[in-house]
């Protein structure tokens, strides 16, 4: 059975609906055409089309047409008074029927069956599709909400070189990877490459943070996880050189990392002389409060994670040892900078121990940013009969990013080995459920993530696994 379609049309852009619906046309609709201008008629079109010329606001002559149940009406005409016109015609001849109308006006049309489609709206996002770093939303197919969307990936993003099975895709999912011209459906296996253009889909407000995470280029940690540093001092737990450590840490990587502010939360206030050295560095940039309630710091925690766009938190690897503390900062998803009692301009290198967690290929885009924000050598531990494709897989980072990676191959364990042969250097973890499990009397395990404690004359950084 076929779907009777009426189209009112007149002007230039109906001149091309109607060229555009002959050309492809491909369904069982048959279109009753009014117009009055003979230049925007197709000059070929099959027995689907019929034509009516005469004056789409005459309602005795349209009146005549509404013998026939209609589907829909489409109202694509190029006057603002014709427009409104014809559709309180259709209307009086029948109260159901769904109208489009294409609106160059803003009209103030109130209508229970009713599409509005505003021309001005239309045009601007399709020039906005084509401006560089703009997300291309799907406006034609779906909700038309922003839940379909195209993304190209810069050569230095994050997410080059990594297999879809890596990366995180929550309420959002990867389903098309064009390349080439070609298109791939993809598996958890397949790898992204520079100038793929990825086809996402999901919630819209999630592929908005998406889009912004892909095209991050390398050089803005602690970006995608937040804007700004955020440094906890429990006077009561540490010594005064602990605490000069902890401070001069968080100040040097505040003015290496992208971090807009540095907040610093003090709990267990002891010591007159460290609180006005610590104040000396307070600037505009540089947040510093106190709590003089002698509460649990971990509660003071969570109440200024619920406020602040925190990216990257800072603490002594003395307070890092509490289970409940690492418990939190892991739930809260962000990277944790775990310091230790030697001074943070010594280290000249960052290492990470290959292990078989998969995860190492989520966070190896961030140990890059790092280690170039920080002006780092990097070091890559292997050993443990480490995945081939993980070791390739750092190698080709390398070379994007122009950082050359030292690769130190191991048959030992390799805490044994930093611990003989290793100084200066700041070890990157996972932040897995492993470090939150870590406990002292797990003396039997070999896994690096579980035995970290035993490495924190070094700094440490953790960064969450998804």
């Amino acid at each position: 059975m076929q779907t009777e379609v009426l189209i009112l049309a007149d002007g230039i852009v109906a001149k091309h609906l109607l060229q555009r619906l002959v050309k492809n046309y491909i369904t069982k609709n048959r279109y009753h055409i009014v117009y009055q201008d003979p230049r925007i008629k197709p000059k070929t079109y099959n027995e689907n089309f019929l034509f009516y010329q005469f004056d789409p606001t005459s309602y005795i002559k349209l009146s005549k047409l509404f013998a026939k149940r209609f589907k829909e009406v489409v109202i694509v005409l190029g006057n603002r008074v014709e427009t409104l016109a014809s559709f309180e015609n259709v209307r009086r001849l029948d109260r159901s029927v769904n109208i489009v109308v294409l609106d160059k006006w803003d009209l103030d049309i109130e209508d229970k069956n009713f599409i509005q489609l505003n021309a001005n709206e239309i045009l601007a996002n399709r020039v906005i599709d084509h401006l560089p770093n703009v997300p291309v939303i799907a406006q034609n197919v779906g909700l038309g909400l922003g839940e379909i969307m195209e993304v190209l990936v810069p050569f230095g993003s994050a997410y080059v070189y990594r297999h879809v099975g890596s990366i995180e895709q929550k309420n959002w999912k990867i389903a098309a990877i064009y390349r080439n011209n070609k298109l791939i459906l993809p598996t958890s296996s397949t790898m992204i490459w520079p100038n793929d253009l990825l086809l996402l889909i999901g919630d819209p407000q999630v592929l908005k943070e998406v889009f912004r995470s892909i095209k991050q280029e390398v050089g803005q940690f602690p970006m995608p996880f937040g804007v700004d540093a955020y440094l906890f001092i429990d006077m009561g737990s540490l010594d005064v050189t602990s605490m000069r450590h902890l401070v001069l840490a968080a100040v040097h990587l505040h003015s290496k990392l992208k971090d807009k502010k540095l907040f610093v939360r003090v709990a267990n206030p002891n010591n007159i002389e460290f609180l006005n050295f610590l104040k000396s560095y307070e600037s505009a940039d540089i947040d510093i409060e106190i709590d003089y309630r002698y509460q649990n710091g971990v509660n003071l925690i969570e109440t200024d994670m619920q406020k602040l766009k925190t990216g990257l938190f800072i603490t002594h690897n003395r307070c890092f040892m509490q289970k409940e503390l690492r418990k939190k900062l892991y739930n809260y998803r962000i990277p944790v900078f775990s310091v230790a009692n030697t001074p943070i301009s010594n280290i000249e290198d960052a290492g990470l121990i290959l292990t078989q967690n998969r995860s190492l290929e989520y966070i190896s885009s961030i140990v890059f940013d790092i280690a170039i924000q920080l002006e780092l050598a990097l070091k890559i531990y292997e050993y443990d009969q480490v995945n081939s494709e993980l070791v390739d897989h750092f190698q080709n980072l390398a070379n994007i990013y122009s950082k050359p990676i030292k690769f130190v191959k191991t048959n030992t364990n390799p805490i044994r080995y930093l611990k003989a042969k290793e100084k200066n250097i700041l070890l990157v973890f996972p932040f897995s459920k492993k470090v939150v499990q870590a406990a002292k009397w797990n003396i039997f395990s070999t896994d690096p993530e579980s035995l970290f404690f035993k490495l924190n004359r070094f700094h440490q950084m953790f960064i969450p696994e998804s």
